[in-house]
């Protein structure tokens, strides 16, 4: 049922700028029968707090919604609400779902239900119930009319998903988005002028259009898989943001420069091109200049400069910290082929360096972030994709060239697996991070690594610091169960079986050159048996493009 009322005289709430979001004032108070729609079990008041944090958390980076007209329905249905059930038309006691599914209250469920999946760092009874009220609605959309309706709600549920950890799913529908999209012709200059009188719409569909261009490009990077809309698909004459959203005219311009990085240099694994220095050095000098044309206001304060930051909101705060590694990021892909091999690796010294010094970088900033403020443990999600990035540009270096890069990455590696302990088990990061130790461990015989056991050095002071940062956390740890063989066991895939393992495999990596004195040399690191006869017999951890190939998949 739709909504409609005056446009004065609306509530919109408190906004917070600083620190956490407020703290909930609770849900009704009132019975409710399990088969109600959701929207019943949150009050006015939520709701409403439950759209400035939505606003707050990724409304300033993806404007696909106007979230003041939002406020504006969620006061009129409330209220509507309100009367049907003083009325007796809606009791909320009695069997049957009373559902309101018009399209402007899909939209609001899913803001809801995103704001709450974001506050309970990806799972929310409540918020996928709200998803699942929207489900049937979004899955009709499919077959139906393409409208500026069903591509706003399509994009939330988009979102949504990533939000969930499930960046799969999300980069399926912002492609079904991209699609509608172009069906409707928003990708061509005319489209506009044909069909948009109101500035404001326009501009609300103009920026709509770029954020899911953005999106577009984000999850194809994230999941390794191609996106739709293509920049030779793109009217040059269409209008762009502009100051209405800096952000997303930064991140325009850097969507751009990541598709000339995906055809240059992210696919060089399938067609084993020598690394071109030339194409690699333009690229790089591309993003750097890009992040020098970001707006001031939008400019990372980094912490070694000694410098402090003004005084700015938290979400503010937050686009100058995504901003910055999103240009780490980038620089890690075009620099990547260079890690593939030790032999390319001594071949290009400088480009090799560049790219663990920008690693290391990005794992700092995460610690200093995850440390001072309570931003990177409200968005891990996408935080996650930048530190498992940064940590296979670092095993790789060491696997491939220990004596170069093992004490120079050491530190990183640990500030690393710190927060990797922090990671949901059920993650698609954890899942993506887990494939590859598993495959690293089958594979280890071939690379040099035999398994004997999976113990930590427990004088080693890395370890015991993990346990002691726990045990401060208010985590009861017992170092056994942390550090002991758990094969065949389902600790092995939970975050500190994780980390455990690549301890040992960093640190048998790390200390290879150094142990292999002689052929057929063996001796034992942190619990895996590291043999210079197997299959190949590199001076190196692994074969020339092994690792490369298994660590592909946390790029």
């Amino acid at each position: 049922m739709g909504i409609t009322g005056p446009e004065d005289g609306v509530d919109d709430g408190a906004l917070t700028q600083d620190g956490t979001p407020m703290a909930s004032p609770g849900h009704r108070p009132k019975p409710l029968h399990p088969d109600k729609d959701p929207i019943y079990s949150i009050s006015k008041e939520e709701a409403i707090r439950l759209c400035h944090v939505y606003e707050e958390e990724m409304g300033v980076m993806y404007p696909v919604m106007n979230i003041s007209l939002t406020i504006r329905h969620a006061n009129l249905l409330y209220t509507f609400m309100d009367a049907a059930t003083r009325a007796g038309v809606i009791q909320t006691s009695m069997q049957g779902a009373d559902a309101i599914s018009d399209d402007k209250t899909n939209m609001l469920k899913m803001i809801l239900a995103l704001a709450l999946t974001c506050e309970g760092s990806g799972q929310s009874a409540l918020g996928q119930r709200l998803y699942e009220s929207v489900r049937g609605s979004v899955e009709a959309m499919l077959f139906g009319p393409a409208d500026l309706m069903s591509l706003r709600v399509l994009t939330l549920c988009a979102m949504y998903h990533f939000q969930c950890d499930s960046e799969t799913l999300a980069w399926r529908l912002i492609g079904l988005s991209a699609r509608l999209c172009m069906e409707l012709g928003l990708h061509r200059h005319e489209t506009y002028d044909a069909l948009f009188s109101d500035p404001n719409e326009r501009a609300s569909t103009v920026r709509l259009f770029w954020a899911i261009y953005v999106l577009d490009r984000r999850w194809a990077f994230g999941t390794g898989m191609p996106f739709v809309l293509q920049d030779g698909d793109i009217d040059p004459a269409l209008d762009k943001p502009g100051d209405s959203s800096h952000y997303l005219m930064a991140m325009i311009a850097y969507s751009n420069i990541g598709s000339k990085v995906w055809r240059s240099v992210a696919n060089v694994d399938n067609n084993r091109q020598d690394v071109n220095q030339e194409e690699i050095g333009y690229l790089d000098y591309q993003i750097i200049q890009w992040h020098r044309s970001i707006p001031d206001s939008l400019r990372y304060i980094h912490p070694g400069t000694g410098k402090e930051p003004e005084n700015i909101t938290r979400s503010v705060q937050r686009l100058r910290i995504v901003l910055y590694l999103r240009a780490n990021q980038m620089r890690i892909l075009i620099y990547r082929p260079v890690l593939h091999s030790a032999t390319s690796i001594m071949e290009n010294r400088s480009h090799a360096q560049t790219v663990v010094d920008v690693a290391k970088d990005t794992v700092r900033v995460l610690t200093h972030v995850n440390q001072t403020t309570d931003i990177y443990r409200t968005q891990q999600v996408l935080f996650n994709y930048f530190l498992i990035s940064a940590l296979a540009v670092i095993f790789l270096a060491v696997s491939h060239a220990p004596a170069q890069f093992s004490s120079h990455c050491r530190d990183e590696f640990y500030m690393a697996l710190d927060l990797v302990r922090g990671f949901s088990a059920i993650s698609w990061v954890s899942k993506r991070l887990w494939r590859t130790i598993r495959e690293l461990k089958q594979v280890g015989p071939k690379l040099g690594l035999v398994l004997r056991q999976s113990a930590v050095d427990s004088a080693d002071a890395h370890s015991s610091a993990a346990v002691a940062m726990a045990g401060l956390a208010g985590h009861q740890i017992d170092e056994m169960t942390l550090y002991g063989n758990h094969t065949g066991n389902h600790m092995v895939n939970s975050p500190n079986g994780m980390a455990n393992d690549l301890t040992n495999l960093f640190e048998a990596a790390g200390g290879f050159s150094s142990l292999l004195n002689s052929s057929g040399a063996s001796s034992s690191i942190n619990g895996y048996s590291v043999t210079q006869n197997g299959e190949n017999g590199s001076a190196g951890f692994g074969s020339d493009d092994e690792l490369s190939r298994i660590m592909k998949d946390l790029f």
